[in-house]
């Protein structure tokens, strides 16, 4: 038997274990992670006996036994298969923008994707006619620079365009703006065991400067984000099974927090950004969430908003063709 066939012969027997543990404790279809051992930790104990080391996880931004769902207002710090959607609906100073976004993430490789994307937007101002359309388009190469399963590390540079007339004259912008970021994720697994019921946080965060190609149309941008996370299916795993049923058992409670810092010397205000509360269910092919926008100063906006999120994890819904990665160099 060669290596690959070891791992389907694996991979199947996993499913078969997992089955016995779904029957037993009637957890929903669809769950990422259903039982005390997840499919992580199973292959990790069957390679480790076998006298082998730990597979590679291809799935959505998996760390040792660290899942991070995707943040709803910045990107999330893992190469990745996926297809989010959004919808976004905020109260702003000049009245109220509705906000409906895609992207479609492709890996080429275990550690470089790409990413296309962009959001038709409504702008219903305080007075005047409402605006509508698409925005400009949005083209991102990611590679992932650093994955420690050890310390549950995570980190991903990304560049990324919007390229000015690539949308509605309503919407889109006459000129290009180019991003530069880094994001991280960071577990709290590798705490020691008196401190065992913090070991489900987790942070999460983005640094990126939005630098257009025509300074004297728009200022630079820096955007800086973070969110505070706490795993309820990393507690009820690898901590302590609390019995919480589904679906609240795949749940992860966070906060988000966007901000923008303009770098311009005529900028009226310097900062704006929200503080985003909410919830994340992570299921095995799909993730959805739903936040609370709260704008932190009168320039922001004077009404709080609501973010709706669903991801698909086109990596876990087509292993083999759609998602998984063009060519297998880069691993």
């Amino acid at each position: 038997m060669d290596l690959r066939d070891r791992f389907i012969h694996i991979d199947r027997y996993i499913e078969q274990i997992q089955a016995v543990f779904l029957n037993r404790r009637r957890s929903t279809r669809g769950v990422r992670v259903k039982t005390g051992l997840s499919r992580v930790a199973v292959v990790g104990l069957m390679l480790m006996a076998m006298g082998g080391g730990v597979p590679q996880v291809f799935a959505h931004a998996v760390v040792g036994m660290r899942v991070f769902p995707a943040t709803l207002t910045f990107d999330d710090p893992g190469v990745a298969d996926e297809l989010p959607l959004a919808f976004d609906s905020i109260h702003t100073p000049g009245g109220v923008d509705d906000i409906l976004s895609a992207s479609y993430a492709k890996t080429l490789t275990r550690k470089l994707g790409i990413v296309l994307g962009t959001d038709y937007q409504q702008v219903i101002p305080g007075s005047g006619p409402a605006l509508r359309g698409l925005d400009d388009w949005t083209f991102a190469v990611d590679y992932q620079i650093y994955k420690v399963a050890s310390t549950e590390s995570i980190g991903m540079l990304q560049m990324a365009g919007t390229f000015g007339d690539s949308g509605s004259r309503a919407i889109g912008a006459p000129y290009t703006v180019y991003t530069p970021e880094f994001a991280f994720g960071q577990g709290m697994g590798f705490l020691p065991f008196s401190l065992r019921y913090l070991t489900p946080f987790a942070v999460t965060g983005a640094v990126s400067e939005n630098i257009p190609s025509n300074s004297a149309l728009a200022p630079r941008i820096l955007n800086w984000d973070f969110s505070f996370q706490y795993s309820i299916p990393y507690l009820q795993d690898f901590v302590h099974d609390e019995g919480i049923p589904a679906p609240f058992n795949n749940m992860v409670p966070i906060i988000e927090v966007p901000m923008q810092t303009c770098l311009g010397r005529n900028c009226p205000v310097h900062t704006t950004g929200y503080v985003d509360p909410g919830m994340i269910w992570i299921g095995h092919y799909i993730q959805w969430g739903v936040e609370l926008e709260l704008p932190i100063n009168s320039a922001t906006g004077d009404h709080p908003g609501i973010l709706l999120g669903v991801d698909f994890y086109l990596d876990d819904l087509f292993p083999y063709t759609l998602g998984a990665p063009l060519w297998s160099a880069g691993s």
